[in-house]
């Protein structure tokens, strides 16, 4: 039996989790427990256990220095840490140390431990220790990163043979069968908000639970293997040698999506959509399932997040269409643009109703460009000056589907128009201030300038700009420069390099850049070559 050690100072939760695991369903038997880090560490140099259980918060000594005293020591013993959400930052770095996975102590259900406990029993069932000879080449990890590899390598660049995945298939014992291979294709809905949520920078927290719950599904099906192919997207790759009929490898198909759905609601309120390819034999297969799967998953872009597409599905534009009647029911919108661009307001959105279940990377643009349209003209109408100081690119940028950027694109134009009776509540003197800069923004100003034009102080005059703008000084005059710019880049008849000085920025064209990506998401080139000819990638 492996040795188990919960070290936690919360005399229930130790007690509720030492007593509510059947621990001998995993070969496992809780042979000590402790309130803090020290009296457990003290403990291990002793006896060594294979599991360690800890929290993270503790007294006397904290969880992550005894995750490290241990690590220091010994690379085999299995760690499981207890946390609470807002110890998202420290679970990620214990991440660092070979941490095998958490649980979530306000929130931990029966399965939720079940199925961490059983990765640890797979981890130390695959130790070398326990392994014939031929297979004490890797670590468990290792072998999660070579599979990884070899689907990669296998997938993308064909460097291997269907024979020789199925050689490997077979030496490192994974869940496949080339009889009946399906492949889905699953990616992570609204991935930048939830690295956000968890404060995981760089995602390895994300992944490292996503394959785990991956694993824990597929392995109770006994259907297949998950393997991360991107950032965002990971294939599910399954087998079905035992069934025949098409109608029940759809519902076991349904089944084990559907689950797979449910865990990551329950784990981080978040959702998954998936890309749905066909069955067929042979492992040379793959390659054509998998690209019908990545097809299939293009019409989440119109559809929205959180289904299961196949490529015979038609995109659901109901979500589309849903948010464009809000747009067009706000008419607030309308008092701060002149009659001619009225008219070209409802031709965009004419553009997005007609051809919502079109080319992806168009729409991008295509609403790239509307919501820059919007900001230029509100504001040059004349109508309100504070409309130049909303932004929306970056978040723009962070969708990944069209319902969710035209939900955007409707609070920005919401904002816009509330902003309507701020002009109202402006003094004076920045009145004439932000008159001054229409007239002389490609002159070399600054507060001083303004400040003495205006009759005020320099910092009088700056706090006025952020008690009535909300913005320092810079940063509105900044935002004049640049959308300025953007007239130029898209007259075409400048260089981009000789556009700073034409605004009033430095010669230095770095610094102007760094302005302007700042402020649009984009760099001059980039937002050149999207606005002329419609192409080029997002940064």
């Amino acid at each position: 039996m492996h040795k188990v050690m919960i070290v936690e100072d919360e005399m229930l939760v130790r007690i509720g989790l030492k007593n509510s695991v059947d621990w001998s369903k995993f070969d496992m038997e809780v042979a000590a427990d402790f309130p803090d880090g020290q009296a457990a560490w003290a403990y291990y140099e002793r006896e060594k256990p294979d599991v360690v259980i800890t929290d993270l918060s503790m007294p006397k000594m904290d969880g992550m220095t005894l995750i490290s005293h241990i690590r220091g020591a010994d690379r085999d013993t299995r760690i499981v840490v207890l946390s609470c959400l807002e110890e998202f930052e420290l679970a990620r770095k214990a991440l660092s140390l070979g941490v095998t996975g958490y649980i979530l102590k306000l929130t931990m259900t029966e399965q939720e431990i079940e199925d961490v406990l059983g990765a640890v029993r797979r981890e130390l069932e695959s130790r070398p220790d326990r392994q014939p000879p031929a297979q004490r080449e890797a670590s468990s990890s290792d072998r999660e990163l070579l599979k990884e590899k070899m689907f990669k390598d296998f997938l993308f660049y064909k460097i291997f043979s269907a024979d020789e995945l199925g050689r490997f298939i077979e030496r490192s014992g994974l869940r496949l069968s080339p009889v009946r291979l399906r492949v889905c294709v699953a990616e992570v809905d609204r991935y930048a908000r939830l690295k956000e949520k968890f404060r995981d920078e760089h995602g390895h927290l994300i992944k490292m639970t996503l394959l785990n719950l991956f694993e824990e599904v597929l392995s109770a099906h006994k259907r297949g293997e998950a393997v991360q192919v991107s950032e965002t997207r990971y294939a599910l790759i399954l087998h079905f040698d035992d069934l025949v009929s098409e109608q029940a490898i759809a519902r076991e198909t349904e089944d084990i999506l559907g689950r797979v759905q449910e865990v990551i609601r329950l784990y981080f309120n978040g959702s998954v959509s998936f890309g749905i390819g066909g069955t067929a034999s042979g492992y040379d297969s793959l390659h054509p399932l998998y690209a019908e799967a990545q097809r299939a998953l293009e019409r989440k872009f119109a559809s929205g997040p959180g289904r299961r597409h196949r490529e015979s599905d038609s995109a659901d534009l109901s979500g589309v269409r849903e948010r464009i009647g809000r747009i067009r029911r706000f008419e607030g919108i309308r008092s701060l643009l002149m009659p001619a661009k009225q008219r070209e307001y409802d031709g965009m959105l004419d553009y997005f109703e007609r051809e919502a279940g079109g080319d992806r990377r168009s729409l991008e643009i295509m609403l790239l460009r509307f919501v820059q349209w919007l900001g230029t003209n509100a504001y040059d109408s004349g109508q309100n000056e504070k409309t130049l100081l909303l932004s929306i690119t970056e978040n723009l940028e962070q969708c990944d589907n069209l319902p969710d950027m035209l939900d955007q694109a409707a609070d920005y134009i919401e904002d816009l128009a509330r902003q309507e009776n701020g002009r109202m509540h402006m003094s004076d003197e920045i009145k004439r201030a932000l008159d001054y800069i229409k007239q002389h923004y490609a002159d070399n100003i600054g507060l001083q300038t303004v400040a003495e034009h205006v009759g005020l102080s320099p910092g009088y005059l700056s706090n006025l700009f952020k008690k009535e703008l909300q913005t320092p000084f810079v940063d509105y005059l900044n935002r004049y420069r640049i959308e300025r710019a953007k007239e130029l880049l898209i007259e075409g008849r400048h260089k981009p390099s000789d556009i700073p000085v034409e605004v009033g920025f430095s010669p230095e064209y770095t610094y102007f850049s760094k302005v302007f990506k700042k402020v649009t998401g984009l760099n001059p080139n980039e937002y050149r070559k999207q606005m002329l000819t419609g192409s080029g990638e997002r940064s």
